[in-house]
């Protein structure tokens, strides 16, 4: 039990770092707020709101591990760069493009779902029973 716990607390000071540090989950935070409290004006129903999590979720996560990469290659990176005159090593920089580009898509994917159930509130009037409730 006190290995599970003190690995919950890595966990939670990794995410308390990024949430401190990482402008792009800052950004995308506060977006969610903005969003959240857009949602409940609108009258989101229960699924909706499940979807909302999911996708939030979806995204820091990859975003999370979107920096995880770059921390470890750049860690790397800084000694390859020292023992190689500073030349950049080619396959870190294709890990963090890479790390980054999964991010872009996330990101995506949230605008694209959450952006279509605010359109749904927005701009359709009556939708056919069964769709929202």
């Amino acid at each position: 039990m006190k290995r599970i716990v003190r690995s919950m607390g890595f966990a939670l000071t990794g995410l308390r770092h990024a949430v401190r540090e990482e402008r792009n989950i800052q950004q995308f935070l506060v977006g969610l707020v903005v969003y959240v409290f857009a949602g409940i004006s609108l009258g989101f129903w229960i699924g909706e709101w499940i979807i909302v999590a999911l996708t939030a979720a979806g995204f820091v996560i990859v975003e999370l591990l979107n920096t995880a990469i770059e921390r470890v290659g750049d860690a790397i990176d800084d000694t390859e760069k020292k023992r190689r005159g500073g030349h950049y090593h080619l396959g870190i920089k294709q890990a963090k493009d890479i790390a980054a580009a999964a991010s872009l898509i996330a990101l995506l994917v949230v605008v694209l779902i959450l952006g279509s159930l605010l359109s749904a509130h927005l701009f359709i009037r009556e939708l056919p029973a069964g769709i929202i409730n």
